[in-house]
């Protein structure tokens, strides 16, 4: 089902009025993104799990970080529709909703963090989803905490043409057999949904897509050097038709796409930002640059703060 914009937002529920129409929508790549939703930054993100270090390490400043969040949700605004939920002070990465749901045109997996902490996030993204008429898998009913399947939406990449589920210490195969199940039965193929073993994430990067992401169904962003080399074999980029834009600075190969536009990192580096501008010019697409540095202390990159759902 189709979710006409009509939407009425109060603090407390979102109401939206639902029209008929195909199940699965044309186009189920973020590119064809309806609606997205983000989430407000608790006063205790200073105190977010971080399990790699950043380029600078001095201490988190919340205004900052605040600051540039903002700055995010006005530019991810002008190309679709943003629903912003309160913070949830108890958990401090809250900000980063990507991790809570993987969503596929009409059907959304929300998840069971891989970190146990962040567990406490998942109910009001659920009860998002169903308000948007989603169809909603739950990944929690699989297994119980301590075996069950894992997976952290910032290891799962839709290109529009497949669905690559990165293994992580926060994503597990577990994990991947559940998205595979979710989505096969409704309209992936089976072999669309592709597990990429854990060359980088988890070790150099916490995500999969702190390490590679797409620009559009054929394109993709990764790193020079052998992190970018090793993920993109990890992936059977080339066999499966990809191009890939290397860049010097792996910050800068996280950005999002969305109805035909790139939101890309407004890096220090020079060079990485030339080659995405390029890269979008030749394909037509839009860029917006808008700097993230401050959630980057807290492991977050661009598309960790929002979820885009196509229905």
């Amino acid at each position: 089902m189709v979710i006409t914009l009509l939407v009425a937002q109060t603090s407390k529920r979102l109401i939206a009025r639902p029209c008929v129409a195909s199940v699965r929508s044309s186009s189920t790549s973020q590119s064809g993104c309806r609606i997205a939703i983000a989430r407000d930054i608790p006063d205790s993100f200073v105190d977010a799990v971080v399990a790699h270090h950043s380029a600078d390490d001095s201490p988190v400043s919340l205004a900052l970080a605040r600051e540039q969040h903002h700055k995010y949700l006005s530019k991810l605004r002008r190309h679709v529709p943003t629903i912003c939920l309160p913070a949830i002070e108890p958990h401090p990465d809250c900000l980063f909703v990507e991790d809570t749901v993987v969503a596929v045109g009409d059907t959304a997996v929300v998840t069971r963090l891989g970190h146990v902490s962040r567990r406490g996030e998942v109910d009001s993204i659920k009860d998002i989803l169903s308000q948007l008429g989603m169809n909603v898998c739950d990944m929690r009913s699989d297994g119980d905490e301590t075996e069950g399947a894992l997976c952290d939406g910032g290891d799962v990449m839709f290109t529009g043409r497949h669905l690559f589920v990165g293994m992580s210490d926060r994503t597990n195969d577990r994990g991947y057999q559940f998205l595979r199940d979710s989505f096969s039965c409704r309209g992936l193929h089976e072999d669309d949904v592709i597990s990429v073993p854990p060359v980088v994430a988890g070790k150099e990067v916490l995500h999969f897509k702190s390490a590679v992401t797409h620009i559009d169904e054929h394109t993709l962003l990764a790193p020079e050097g052998k992190i970018g080399d090793d993920v993109l074999k990890s992936m059977k980029a080339t066999e499966l038709g990809y191009d890939a834009i290397r860049l010097p600075d792996i910050l800068s190969c996280n950005a999002v796409v969305v109805n035909g536009n790139v939101v890309a990192q407004d890096s220090t580096c020079e060079v990485s930002k030339q080659r995405i501008e390029s890269a979008c010019n030749e394909r037509n697409l839009g860029l917006t640059l808008v700097n993230s540095s401050e959630l980057a202390k807290k492991d977050g990159a661009l598309t960790c703060c929002s979820v885009l759902i196509g229905v």
